[in-house]
Formats: C-alpha cells, sequence, structure tokens
C-alpha cells in the first residue's frame, strides 16, 4: 500500500455543457444534448485556437482559466491524457493512405506533449513541463508524479491538467470505458496533506468497477465535496480522503 499527499489550492473542469461546479454536482451522464452544447475558448488567443483541435483548446482554455484565477505563477506543468492527440494522428494516417501529403502542422501538433507546449506558447511562459500518459489511471499517476515533485520542491506550485475524448474510428471498438466527447480537469497543487490517495493492487480480478472515466469521477466528488471516496480500475483500488488540514 503506497499514499502519497498535497493541497488542491483550486480546480476548474470543462465539458461540452458542463462548464462550474453547480454543473458538475448534477451530472449523472452525458447525453447528445451534451455533446452539441457549446464549449467557451475565449481565453485562447484567436490566431493560436484556429489551428487547434478541439482536445487542445478545452485543456488550453482550462489551464488559462487557472493561470489567471493564480496569484502567483506556477513552477511545473504535469499535462496527462490517455490517448492524447490520436483523432489527429489518425486523420494524418487517412492522409497518407489516400496518397496525399502529411500537413506539417497537422503532425507538429499530433504529439502528445502538444497541450503542454502549446500553454507555455499562448503564456509566454517557459515552465518546466511533463506529458504523461497512464491507461485508464493517467491522472492518478499524474498526480504520483506531482507529489513526487512537491517532495523535492515543497515551496513550488504546480499546474496539472488531466485531459481526454473517446477513440476514434476505427479504434473506438478498443475503447472500455467511454467518456464525453471531451473534458480537461485543471488543479493547482501545492505541498500539504489536505488530500491524500492511498492505493494498492486489487486482490481479486472479477470485481466489477463503474465504466467511465475516473476523471469525470474525480471531478464530480470534488463539486459535492465529498471527503471520501474509492475508485477501482482493472488493477488498482484508490482511495482518496480530503479535508484534513495541516
Amino acid at each position: 500500500m503506497s499514499t502519497i499527499a498535497f493541497n488542491i489550492e483550486q480546480w476548474h473542469a470543462l465539458s461540452p455543457g458542463f462548464n462550474t461546479p453547480d454543473d458538475w454536482r448534477h451530472y449523472r451522464s452525458f447525453n447528445t444534448d451534451n455533446e452539441n452544447a457549446s464549449l467557451e475558448v475565449n481565453l485562447i488567443p484567436a490566431m493560436m485556437r484556429r489551428r487547434m483541435s478541439p482536445l487542445s483548446k478545452i485543456a488550453l482554455q482550462t489551464a488559462i482559466h487557472l493561470q489567471q484565477s493564480s496569484p502567483s505563477d506556477f513552477d511545473y506543468l504535469i499535462f496527462s491524457s490517455r490517448h492524447g492527440e490520436l483523432p489527429r494522428t489518425v486523420e494524418l494516417l487517412q492522409q497518407v493512405l489516400q496518397g496525399e501529403e502529411a500537413s506539417p502542422m497537422a503532425f507538429s501538433q499530433s504529439v502528445h506533449n502538444t497541450s503542454a507546449g502549446l500553454f507555455t506558447i499562448a503564456t509566454k511562459s517557459p515552465i518546466p513541463a511533463t506529458s504523461l500518459a497512464g491507461c485508464e489511471s493517467s491522472l492518478h499517476h499524474a498526480l504520483i508524479e506531482a507529489s513526487a515533485y512537491l517532495s523535492e520542491n515543497p515551496q513550488h506550485k504546480i499546474l496539472l491538467i488531466d485531459f481526454d475524448a473517446p477513440l476514434p474510428t476505427p479504434y473506438d471498438q478498443f475503447e472500455s470505458q467511454p467518456t464525453p466527447p471531451l473534458y480537461a480537469l485543471g488543479l493547482i497543487l501545492t505541498s500539504g496533506t489536505q488530500t491524500q490517495i492511498t492505493w494498492q493492487a486489487k486482490t481479486t480480478s472479477n470485481i466489477e468497477f463503474k465504466n467511465r472515466s475516473q476523471t469525470i469521477d474525480i471531478i464530480q466528488q470534488l463539486a459535492t465535496q465529498s471527503r471520501h471516496w474509492t475508485i477501482e480500475d482493472s488493477r488498482n483500488q484508490w482511495q482518496w480522503q480530503r479535508g484534513d488540514a495541516e
């Protein structure tokens, strides 16, 4: 059993139709009405967002919102995404298969650290950044990375953005956890013990877990100000405890 701890100074989450904590408190499931809902991306410079994918837009909108609401600068960025810019990669592969030349601009924005790089450019913030993927538990692994960093730099502040979208065709047949078309969760993290996560490997392989994004569950728990909850994936059990201040 392992444990990490940190403080969540602020959080912000976006998905079509879900923009405020009150929206997330009433979240039950995603439907087509939400899919058609507009998503405000006004914080991103217009010339940049014209070339960006919807996934990068929602990640940057979330990140810039938290940057503008933070009283001090960030020292470290963590962007986590299970699939990253896979939809754009699939488009490039289809162009090649059709005998077309792949767009250099599209190729440069198809890598896993696209959003992290675009954020530093859009905000003119030369901040060290890490982009990672950890399967269904990408957010939890990003939090482990953040906790490790804060243990060595306790005076620093981290901006963590977890974001994703469903797999595009033909890879969607391998998707085991349906997600909203787009979502992003941003967390401002500092050193402390107000939030603790303990995890251990599951002792049995037949435990069923919720068939939806772990991040969506965590957003809803944050919105309802829950103090204790457990999330299970195919391999681990993650136990959250919040509210015990230092």
